[in-house]
């Protein structure tokens, strides 16, 4: 299923040339529509977790980041989970969530369009889930990092870092 996904989203790129698409075709998984800018910018440290239900990793650590959100949602920083699913996989998304208990909001949107969120936000391209955006408390990207990230990590970073 994640090869199949990289493909399509490898064609997309090749036949329309952009991944200009707006932020805010991702949804929540009720479906209302969302853009990642609802979350920045709110005087806390946002982290943004691209993830897959399919992703090995991602069903790994999943527990780890429930945990820092639960230690750090009342204090100085928030998860927000981004689902690369796509809409007709929702029911797999919201089995993931359900599965690891997740209680920080998600989002989930087609392959491109998370892909594009990324792309836009930090000029780099897209690698795969799990992706971890860090922005600061005023909303401004401090840090982008393909494959896991330690909590301790991302503790530290945030301990260090002048807002």
């Amino acid at each position: 299923m994640q090869i199949k996904r990289w493909l399509i989203l490898v064609v997309m790129l090749l036949c329309s040339g952009s991944l200009a698409v707006q932020a805010a075709d991702l949804q929540d998984m009720q479906g209302n529509p969302h853009a990642l800018t609802e979350y920045t910018g709110k005087g806390k440290w946002l982290i943004v977790m691209f993830w897959a239900a399919d992703c090995l990793i991602c069903n790994k650590e999943a527990k780890h980041y429930e945990r820092f959100h639960q230690q750090h949602k009342d204090k100085d920083a928030t998860l927000l989970g981004i689902s690369m699913d796509g809409l007709d996989q929702r029911a797999q998304a919201q089995q993931f969530i359900r599965e690891h208990k997740l209680t920080f909001p998600n989002l989930i949107g087609e392959a491109q369009q998370v892909a594009s969120v990324y792309i836009d936000n930090t000029g780099q391209n897209w690698v795969g889930t799990p992706t971890f955006l860090l922005f600061n408390p005023e909303g401004q990207l401090k840090a982008e990092e393909a494959g896991a990230v330690p909590v301790k990590v991302i503790e530290a970073f945030i301990q260090a870092k002048p807002k």
